[in-house]
């Protein structure tokens, strides 16, 4: 059924014009499944349940009764995993899209075991606002990190600072570990790319083409060198940014499209691509102040 909001937006186009304005550059849906538009080839899903130890760094979200989206363990400098245990993941997954009040009953379940589920203790400080215009800047706050009630017994990752954002084509391969809302599983997304956007360009974001949909948000992305996913460990795998979503451009002749990108398109980095938070100097500052000053940089 047509929204009424749609049908005015046709029929004045000066009406048109604000609601594309006061939505930026566009809509950030959840996470799309990128391919060459034909799904007969096989190739328009890359995610799979890998035998990769990283996945069992991973784990997902539960908050207010659903699952939210995706997390790692992660290691923080100088400070012992057996004692202490951080996840990280996209901000927007703790919060209501509504209000922009973060949820009061979250738990983290490593590997998606529900048994295992560990309870929040606190959450980073952050920005992240639901209902922000700009999609861009949004998206650069769409990252927090997590201290749970215990230490968890599954390997963590490190986090490393990000590359600049000028790929070079053969040298670099992303993957993306994250909740895989149709196998029920975490799964890993191989052999995606890098890409530049000059509409959604930020020194902040990772623009991507992994395969990701509901529940992939706060997904490890991680960087696989020459050499292949096949040599990594939990011990040498670095996470240079965290999944957030889908940014989505509306259609070129200016009428609002769908919530994001159909299953298998072709990548269009100026009108649809993946995102996610880079892993920069500032995240790594607050991490390490997250960590050493409790009181102070925590959301509750």
């Amino acid at each position: 059924m047509t929204q009424p909001w749609l049908l005015a937006a046709q029929r004045f186009p000066l009406l048109r014009a604000l609601l594309l304005a006061l939505a930026g550059v566009g809509t950030i849906a959840q996470g799309a499944i990128f391919g060459d538009g034909n799904p007969h080839n096989g190739i328009e899903d890359q995610r799979s349940v890998s035998a990769l130890a990283l996945l069992d760094a991973t784990g997902t979200i539960y908050c207010n009764g659903g699952l939210r989206g995706t997390a790692a363990h992660v290691t923080v400098p100088g400070a012992d995993v057996k004692t202490l245990a951080i996840i990280v993941t996209a901000a927007h997954v703790l919060v209501d899209s509504t209000t922009g009040d973060a949820f009061d009953q979250c738990h983290y379940r490593p590997k998606n075991q529900r048994f295992d589920e560990v309870a929040f203790k606190r959450t980073s400080a952050h920005q992240f606002d639901p209902q922000r215009d700009n999609k861009i800047e949004q998206a650069e706050t769409d990252i927090a990190f997590v201290e749970l009630v215990k230490p968890l017994r599954q390997p963590a990752l490190r986090l490393a600072i990000a590359p600049p954002n000028n790929p070079v084509m053969g040298e670099q391969s992303l993957l993306l570990i994250g909740y895989n809302s149709d196998l029920d599983k975490i799964t890993s997304s191989a052999d995606c790319e890098l890409f530049t956007s000059a509409q959604f360009a930020s020194d902040a974001l990772l623009l991507h083409n992994c395969d990701a949909t509901r529940g992939a948000s706060g997904g490890p992305i991680i960087s696989v060198y020459p050499g292949g996913e096949s040599h990594f460990s939990p011990s040498t795998a670095e996470i240079i940014a965290v999944h957030g979503g889908t940014f989505f451009l509306n259609s070129r002749d200016g009428s609002p499209d769908s919530t994001t990108a159909p299953e298998g398109a072709v990548v269009d980095p100026e009108r649809w691509i993946n995102q996610a938070r880079k892993i920069d100097p500032s995240l790594l500052q607050q991490l390490q102040h997250f960590t050493a000053y409790p009181a102070k940089d925590s959301r509750f």
